[in-house]
């Protein structure tokens, strides 16, 4: 449809103080260390600030598709943010892991109306965090113990008997031997000493 735009209405501008609001916004958003993005609702990505650009462009546990919109890797695999739309749009706040070298990091996506708020759009704030693992994790992680291992490491960690322990887990002490045998062959240790003492540094 045409529209003359000589008789077009035209927008009062911004008043002075919004303007500033505006600017000093943009500003903190590039200083900001922690990475953070605003996309819609299909993961197309409105604004990165650099934390959040610098992620993409090494491929830390995030991707951007030929559209631009955001990918996570979940799984061994490129996850579209498009796949959790739904919960979005009903206003979920959702937290998901990432998978990156280095420190574990999750991403947080809270919804937010968007301007547009009568056309239903809605938009995406996403952060990216460290988490920080506890010993526990930490030994899962390195070792690849099972959480059972990982919970009777972390006895031994604290100076119980192996009997104590296997009270405590409502276990066998034969099956205690078994999980700390496995443990011993996914440490390279040979005793329960050493065990314990490569624990302790982790």
């Amino acid at each position: 449809m045409y529209m003359n735009t000589a008789h077009a209405p035209t927008l009062p501008p911004l008043p002075m103080r919004s303007l500033r609001l505006a600017a000093l916004g943009h500003c903190l958003l590039q200083r900001l260390e922690t990475p953070l993005f605003v996309t819609d609702a299909q993961g197309a990505v409105l604004e990165a600030n650099p934390a959040a650009t610098r992620r993409i462009e090494r491929r830390e546990g995030l991707w951007l598709d030929a559209g631009g919109r955001l990918a996570l890797r979940q799984g061994g695999r490129w996850v579209p943010l498009s796949r959790w739309q739904f919960d979005l749009a009903a206003g979920r706040e959702l937290t998901l892991p990432i998978e990156a070298e280095g420190a574990p990091s999750q991403i947080t996506l809270r919804p937010m109306a968007a301007a547009d708020a009568a056309a239903g759009a809605t938009w995406v704030l996403a952060t990216i965090e460290r988490v920080t693992l506890t010993r526990s994790d930490t030994m899962r992680r390195r070792f690849r113990f099972t959480r059972t291992q990982a919970r009777l490491a972390e006895m031994l960690c604290e100076g119980m008997r192996p009997t104590h322990a296997a009270e405590k887990l409502g276990v066998k002490i034969s099956t205690v031997r078994t999980h700390v045998g496995q443990m011993y062959e996914k440490t390279g240790t040979h005793s329960q000493a050493q065990l314990v003492a490569l624990l302790h540094a982790c």
